[in-house]
């Protein structure tokens, strides 16, 4: 596989594509590709329709970019259908470990950048870091056995 820069102009959304980008993801895409430059290539068929990376073409769209890193997979038809569904809902199964999440985001946020270029705005990651603090015990030096929930998404920990 090669990576080619090609013009947005050019490139295709997939018209079957299940996915819903509301604005407010796109806005945070966009402030990300902006601090960090393109990471990911937009994935494209045989036919030339986007299967994965649609958020990130709007995102470029807005940001004024008008070239981007493409793919061009060995696939199309009913297949590349199946890898754009594919695409999206294998990342919509992995999970956050939420109380390392809120240490990494504790450790970063020293003032050197925008903390929300993370995809958190300054909420969520007062929310994380309240939700998600856990007492210690100093007379043993452990963590208590108290149990602690995620009052939005019920991870325990």
């Amino acid at each position: 596989m090669e990576i080619e820069i090609a013009k947005i102009s050019d490139l295709k959304p997939h018209p079957k594509n299940p996915r819903i980008h509301p604005d407010s993801a796109l806005e945070r895409l966009a402030i990300s590709i902006k601090e960090f430059g393109w990471t990911n290539p937009i994935l494209v068929s045989q036919e030339g329709y986007v299967l994965a990376g649609h958020a990130r073409l709007k995102a470029a769209e807005q940001a004024g970019i008008s070239e981007v890193p493409i793919i061009r997979l060995p696939l199309k038809g009913a297949k590349a259908e199946a890898y754009m569904i594919a695409d999206n809902r294998t990342a919509e199964l992995t999970e956050w470990s939420f109380p390392d999440l809120k240490n990494l985001l504790q450790e970063l946020d020293t003032g050197a950048f925008d903390i929300e270029i993370t995809g958190f705005d300054l909420k969520e990651i007062e929310d994380l870091v309240t939700q998600f603090h856990v007492e210690e015990d100093n007379s043993e030096g452990v963590i208590s056995g108290k149990s602690n929930k995620c009052p939005k998404c019920g991870y325990e920990w």
